[in-house]
């Protein structure tokens, strides 16, 4: 899609489950200190990150846990016109999540890996902080585009992140919230026989149906 719409690389400091090296991640800085999560810096990483690439308003994107982060930012940030996000049940509760990372942050610890910890850390104040917001009112008045893609078989048995995630359920918590969404003006694509791998690795099945939502958003 690159070659009809512009696309910039917000990296946070904190990418699927790994800390950035520290001359990457604006220098050194520890996680586990944080009382709560640091969302001030996150949306000011994100605004600079625009502004070096010479952009104003943006569409935030996102699958999977960057989807969780692209529905966790946009919201929030003034700039953020849209969202374009997939695998992730948005509207849903953040109760699986948390208790993912909570469980995984005290395995790490009895495991003597502190620093594996401490990103889990960052990642449970981000659930306990989400979870206490409603984000309906915000992502009802982004003006768009607003798209959620997933496979129709997100997290059922044999997805191959069953085994990883199964509990999460993605697939039927989009279903579940549909209306919801549809309310908030989002635009569900739901991918027929794709898992969670399989509905961002299909390119060619993806590309085209999210072309056709962001031309009908004259994006």
């Amino acid at each position: 899609m690159a070659d009809r719409y512009r696309v910039v690389r917000y990296k946070p400091r904190q990418v699927v489950g790994e800390m950035e090296a520290e001359d990457e991640a604006g220098g050194p800085w520890e996680p586990s200190t944080w009382t709560h999560y640091p969302l001030e810096m996150e949306v000011a990483d994100l605004h600079a990150v625009a502004d070096a690439a010479g952009v104003g308003d943006f569409v935030l994107a996102g699958y999977s846990g960057m989807a969780a982060l692209a529905g966790f930012l946009a919201p929030v940030s003034d700039r953020a016109r849209g969202l374009v996000v997939g695998g992730f049940p948005l509207l849903a509760s953040c109760d699986y999540w948390l208790g993912f990372e909570e469980g995984a942050r005290a395995a790490l610890i009895q495991a003597g890996m502190q620093d594996k910890a401490a990103v889990h850390h960052l990642g449970r104040l981000l659930y306990r902080e989400w979870g206490s917001r409603d984000d309906r009112a915000a992502l009802a008045a982004l003006p768009g585009p607003k798209v959620l893609w997933y496979g129709s078989r997100d997290c059922e048995p044999g997805c191959r992140m069953y085994d990883f995630v199964g509990g999460a359920a993605i697939a039927r918590h989009i279903r579940a919230h549909a209306d919801e969404l549809r309310a908030a003006g989002f635009e569900l694509i739901e991918v027929e026989g794709q898992d969670h791998i399989g509905a961002l690795a299909t390119t060619d099945v993806i590309a085209p149906e999210l072309s056709v939502v962001l031309d009908k958003a004259d994006w």
